[in-house]
């Protein structure tokens, strides 16, 4: 709770400094513009229903993996929630790192067995990771040249694939080499194993490593099932690419509700590239959720084709489509799901054998 509590101050702090920078530095935020934005302009409505998308085609690609790799009923609201979830815990923890974990703590709660549930949450990172490197892959060149007058820009565009790249590598031999995990499991086992001389202790590391072991093997058996079926692994990257996309159509309402830029298939082109690459770079970032980070980056990365007097203002509604409405949405969610009797917190049980 005390680390909830910090992230949640650290948040807010971070984007009021955000928001000041760019309202009194950054070309100001015409406040009027962005109540407009969500209240009076169907660009609002559109950004909202990008979103929805983009988490339901997230929650599709849950559901299909889920039906797959386990004997047990995982219906579509329930894989919606899994997402929603996840997002809200990765915006409140440093990198995204909470979001997958609290994932599983739900599924987990909801009868999957932590292995299955494991195997699933990794290739699907793996799915829409590389359906973001294909979309940032078929505009860096336009990006990188619409971005030309940014220092550094080819650098930081090499460091954002070369750590998602790094990534999905990893996590590929994670689930198809069954020597790669055996041996991070078998680490992660010879280190608890170190606390049998307490001999209190000895009876339940026991029992936990027996329980490792039947999880490892759920593990590899749900891994083996998923990877072996080529029209799943094609249909849940289309909905990666999907889910990516109208993600990225967040950036293009916010945008385009200014008038700056026409309603075109090379506009859109042009955001879509320039926010791909700039997801890439910008996603492991330190801070929850990115705070700051995001803003700036937002800010930097546009201002080549965004004038000034509209950035901070683009920004914000971007920032707020993208970060502070999901962020309530998945607070209500969590506390919905609390009153329920769904405490979102491990405790080693789990339904499926």
């Amino acid at each position: 709770m005390k680390r909830f509590i910090f992230y949640l101050v650290l948040i807010i702090v971070v984007s009021a400094t955000a928001i000041y920078l760019l309202n009194s530095f950054g070309g100001g935020i015409n406040w009027k513009r962005v109540f407009d934005f969500f209240f009076h302009e169907w660009w609002g409505l559109i950004g909202l229903i990008s979103l929805l998308i983009s988490w339901m085609a997230d929650a599709a690609v849950i559901y299909l993996l889920t039906r797959k790799g386990s004997k047990m009923h995982f219906g579509f609201i329930k894989s919606f929630k899994t997402t929603v979830i996840g997002a809200f815990f990765g915006m409140i923890t440093p990198s995204y790192s909470g979001g997958q974990p609290m994932q599983l703590v739900y599924m987990g709660k909801s009868g999957l067995s932590l292995g299955v549930s494991t195997s699933v949450m990794v290739l699907r990172f793996v799915v829409e990771q590389t359906a973001l490197e294909f979309i940032a892959f078929l505009g860096v060149v336009r990006a990188v040249h619409l971005m030309r007058g940014i220092p550094a820009i080819i650098s930081l565009a090499l460091v954002g694939f070369t750590i998602s790249t790094g990534m999905i590598v990893f996590l590929v031999l994670f689930s198809l080499n069954r020597r790669v995990y055996n041996k991070i499991f078998g680490v992660f086992k010879w280190f608890v194993a170190l606390f049998k001389f307490n001999k209190k202790l000895r009876p339940k590391i026991d029992s936990f490593l027996d329980r490792v072991d039947s999880e490892v093997e759920m593990y590899s058996e749900s891994a083996k099932n998923l990877n072996k079926d080529p029209i799943l692994l094609i249909s849940t990257f289309l909905l990666g690419i999907l889910s990516n996309m109208a993600n990225f159509l967040t950036v293009y309402s916010a945008i385009i509700s200014t008038g700056i830029l026409k309603i075109s298939l090379s506009s859109l082109f042009n955001i879509v590239s320039i926010q791909s690459l700039a997801t890439m770079i910008i996603y492991f970032s330190p801070t929850p959720g990115a705070s700051g980070v995001a803003e700036g980056g937002f800010y930097l990365f546009f201002s080549p084709i965004i004038p000034r007097e509209y950035l901070g203002t683009v920004t914000l509604e971007w920032r707020m489509l993208t970060y502070f409405i999901p962020l309530l949405i998945g607070f209500l969610l969590v506390l919905w799901e609390s009153f329920k009797g769904i405490n979102l917190k491990a405790d080693g049980k789990n339904k499926e054998k």
